[in-house]
């Protein structure tokens, strides 16, 4: 027995750097990147799909840009991993574009998952098929995960994400902490309007309420808003919400 270089559990294949769940993941990862993710990102690059939310072009000022360059620079590293990765199966395949690098990947399948540097590939791979998955999700399926310890930027990322990678410092941080210190801010933060203003706002963290549901809380007296001057409009406090809904769950 001996441990998989990636997860760290026991594993009975001590010839092979890593488990098998960790190998069927690893080449789950290096199919989508070529077969879906890769081919995306080049229609994006070239302006024939788009990243989240459509732009508005005005009919005046400077005319956009001829390609995506987030999606170039997403496309770079992507490409950057399959030529490694070829190259290592034989030093002639590093100069092959995308495609067939990634032919060559999948063609030799026991050696990819076998070689001694397979843990480190596999977690430079991870690292780059979560941004690239990030960026192809539409933008209002993403939520506010919380901000970048390293330089206080918003991360955003989908409900289920593991991890957030920072736009900015592209640092990568685990998201049930990003999360956890976003949740004790959300006391620190206030919001006037309607309990369906509220409800939306908590969406945006992630956090799915009814406005009928803060309707009740207000007429219970359980929820501690402070009435405006406007009618049905409160001063609400997120945390506080927050913390109601984690209850009631």
């Amino acid at each position: 027995m001996t441990d998989c270089q990636h997860c760290h559990k026991p594993t009975k294949q001590a010839d092979n750097p890593l488990c098998q769940h960790c190998r069927e993941d690893y080449w789950q990862l290096i199919h989508q990147l070529g077969h879906t993710q890769l081919p995306t990102l080049r229609s994006i690059m070239l302006r024939q799909a788009h990243i989240g939310t459509p732009e508005h072009t005005p009919n005046r000022g400077n005319a956009p840009l001829p390609i995506d360059t987030r999606a170039q620079d997403l496309i770079e590293e992507s490409e950057a991993w399959l030529a490694e990765q070829a190259g290592k199966i034989r030093a002639a395949y590093a100069g092959y574009d995308w495609r067939k690098a990634w032919f060559a990947i999948i063609s030799n399948k026991h050696t990819i998952l076998t070689m001694n540097t397979a843990a480190d590939d596999y977690a430079a791979l991870e690292h780059i098929t979560r941004r690239n998955e990030q960026a192809l999700t539409p933008e209002d399926e993403l939520i506010i995960l919380g901000t970048c310890p390293n330089c206080h930027s918003m991360l955003t990322g989908t409900p289920e994400a593991e991890s957030a990678t920072c736009p900015d410092c592209h640092s990568e941080w685990a998201a049930p902490a990003i999360k956890a210190a976003r949740d004790e801010r959300l006391w620190q933060v206030q919001i006037t309007g309607t309990p369906s203003d509220a409800a939306k706002e908590l969406k945006r963290y992630g956090l799915t309420i009814s406005r009928n549901l803060i309707s009740q809380w207000l007429k219970r007296g359980k929820l501690h808003a402070t009435p405006t001057e406007h009618k049905r409009q409160y001063m609400f406090n997120l945390g506080e919400l927050a913390a109601l809904l984690d209850c009631h769950r």
